[in-house]
């Protein structure tokens, strides 16, 4: 999406958050995993990047890496998975 969408920006900002509180069980359980492979996803070789200031664009992804309820919610397996290693 522009950042000169304003509209769009204000949605994907508001409606990100929600669909993690959404999805708060299923991360609370397998969040790490979950995570992991997403970032691998959106930081793929082939991928496009999540925000092009040249062209003003910005991705969704873009708001979802950066949310800390994620970052929060993925905690506790995180912290499971490094004691199991």
């Amino acid at each position: 999406m522009r950042v000169d969408q304003t509209l769009r920006v204000a949605l994907a900002r508001v409606f990100t958050p929600m669909a993690i509180t959404i999805a708060s069980p299923v991360l609370l359980v397998a969040g790490a995993s979950i995570r992991r492979r997403y970032l691998r996803h959106v930081y793929r070789d082939e991928a496009p990047d999540i925000v092009a200031k040249a062209g003003g664009h910005v991705s969704i992804h873009y708001f979802v890496v950066s949310s800390r309820l994620l970052h929060w919610l993925c905690l506790p397996t995180e912290a499971l998975t490094r004691r199991t290693r």
